[in-house]
């Protein structure tokens, strides 16, 4: 179903800038991280720590696909008017906003086994160096994802408003819900700094001689 069809290009430019594209990041990071596996070419972290990554690359590469997904689909609901765009948006940026919670637990629990680097730094550095870590950033995430996981529970229980609306609501630079809102710039910025380590340790790099 869709609204009357119209010329929306500046809706769309203004969304485009508001939401920016993640689509030079890398979205297979599983595969490449099998393949390594296969070819016995992760050798750091090893043991439970690889289990730790692999959960870790999971979820990084589902939080940008989703991420990509609710942007395309909220472009063409923008371009458009067909509100099945705008609810499928609403879906993938709530299934986002899950995945990148859990990828920072993953990431802040790969910092805690203390891989280093060839050179001995530390492979994932201290929260006051990398902006996801921080307590301010792991708040804001967590409490959107709360708040979307208890949303049917606040619907159930009659503890939200009768107007209010039922899911996420995006808009050209942020999505909010209640209260909370978060920005898309931040979003993608964050889903950059996990993807940084996530590539790390799903690349392979072969060398011959």
């Amino acid at each position: 179903m869709s609204t009357e069809s119209t010329d929306n290009s500046e809706g769309v430019e203004r969304l485009e800038r508001g939401m920016p594209d993640l689509a030079h990041l890398e979205g297979s990071l599983r595969g490449k991280r099998e393949l390594g596996r296969a070819l016995g070419a992760h050798a750091q972290p090893s043991g439970r720590g690889a289990q730790l990554a692999d959960g870790f690359v999971r979820l990084v590469e589902k939080a940008l696909l989703e991420y990509q997904e609710a942007r395309a689909r909220q472009i063409a609901f923008t371009a458009q008017g067909d509100f099945d765009d705008w609810f499928r948006a609403q879906d993938h940026f709530e299934s986002c906003v899950q995945s990148l919670h859990r990828g920072i637990v993953y990431l802040e629990r790969l910092r805690s086994l203390g891989c280093r680097r060839s050179d001995g730094e530390p492979f994932i550095p201290r929260p006051r160096d990398l902006e996801v870590l921080r307590d301010s950033v792991k708040t804001q995430v967590r409490d959107m994802r709360d708040a979307v996981e208890h949303l049917d529970k606040d619907i159930l229980d009659g503890n939200l408003s009768e107007s209010a609306t039922v899911g996420i609501h995006l808009q050209f630079e942020k999505a909010t819900l209640g209260s909370l809102q978060l920005r898309y710039a931040e979003v993608a910025r964050w889903i950059e700094q996990l993807h940084e380590f996530a590539a790390l340790l799903s690349r392979v790099n072969l060398v011959t001689t």
